[in-house]
């Protein structure tokens, strides 16, 4: 765990403070030169920085998630000349979040990580000015970066504010800040608590990161846009994969059950209300005991919403304690073959 600061351990020497950097990518050939260069200045401003405090540890962990250009080529190349940088290649495309899950396991022994994007949208630069308030507040446990305005056209940015507004009302916070996508900085226990969540629920990546943090910050930021490549969702797997994140959300499957029992019986109790006024008004055709039948039929439809209702809440609470597929995943080594 990251402690207060102080200048110097009770041998006399600093304190060592691990700092990693986490991303997963694919098809990311030409970004992650970049990447790496980008990250390494902020390491050396925060080295810089920090000099009269800690002794900083530089690690970087990227999951190449089964490319097909030359990634893992160019991550064998920055690895060979950093061995600070920690790469795995991935057997399979397990699709960004579950790529970015099992890279995290490689940082979980560190004081901060910071997660980000491998395809620079998001400004490595920005996570000097996180780890500084992290440093500056010891009661924060989490800096959330927040597009103020990301990248893509009015109407895929109007998507994306609907879709991280539905996002939060399927989390049992109930808040996800609109525009929060992952990219943030993270004092350990947020790291353990999330990798936690993600194992033992079907939740997003970044709905595991929200529960886990109990004391979070908020940094807003311009998405900028992509200079190279393409990104993993490309046409219907935008839609593909916002469903899945809405349905898989840790609450979801419960509230949307609550709604339709809570308007089940609404709607019973609004149909009864007017057939009572029609029968007592003289103004219904019914004959002898079809009110009562009918009243009947109304009552156990309002009672079975309920009952969905409630089993739905209690099926919830067990889907809490399921197992992911397992991500399989080769950690390279400066003695691989290329």
């Amino acid at each position: 765990m990251l402690h207060e600061p102080s200048a110097e351990g009770y041998n006399g020497r600093m304190q060592m403070l691990k700092l990693a950097f986490v991303t997963s990518a694919f098809n990311e050939a030409l970004n992650l030169y970049e990447l790496h260069r980008r990250c390494r200045a902020v390491y050396g401003r925060l080295l810089n920085e920090l000099n009269n405090q800690y002794s900083l540890e530089f690690r970087m962990v990227i999951a190449d998630n089964h490319s097909t250009d030359s990634t893992l080529e160019v991550l064998r190349s920055i690895m060979e000349h950093d061995p600070g940088v920690i790469v795995l290649a991935n057997q399979i495309n397990y699709g960004p979040e579950a790529s970015a899950a099992h890279a995290l396991t490689y940082a979980c022994d560190c004081d901060l990580v910071i997660t980000l994007c491998s395809d620079l949208q998001d400004p490595p630069e920005l996570s000097e000015g996180m780890v500084m308030m992290l440093m500056s507040d010891p009661n924060s446990d989490a800096v959330l970066a927040v597009k103020q305005q990301s990248a893509g056209g009015p109407l895929l940015r109007l998507a994306r504010r609907g879709y991280y507004r539905a996002m939060g009302m399927s989390s049992r916070l109930r808040y996800l800040p609109s525009g929060f996508h992952g990219f943030g900085c993270y004092r350990n226990p947020v790291i353990i608590d999330t990798l936690h969540y993600w194992n033992d629920s079907g939740m997003s990546l970044r709905m595991c990161i929200v529960n886990a943090s109990h004391a979070s910050r908020t940094l807003s930021y311009q998405q900028a846009e992509r200079m190279h490549g393409h990104s993993s969702y490309i046409g219907r797997g935008y839609i593909l994969e916002a469903l899945r994140a809405l349905l898989s959300s840790d609450a979801a499957a419960s509230r949307m059950a609550v709604t339709i029992g809570i308007g089940g019986m609404l709607m019973a109790m609004l149909v009864a209300v007017v057939l009572l006024i029609n029968y007592l008004g003289g103004n219904s055709q019914y004959q002898g005991g079809v009110p009562t039948v009918m009243g009947l039929v109304l009552a156990s439809l309002g009672i079975q919403m309920l009952m969905f209702a409630v089993v739905s809440r209690q099926i919830e609470g067990l889907r809490m304690t399921g197992n992911r597929s397992r991500v399989r995943a080769r950690l390279l080594k400066k003695s691989d073959d290329a």
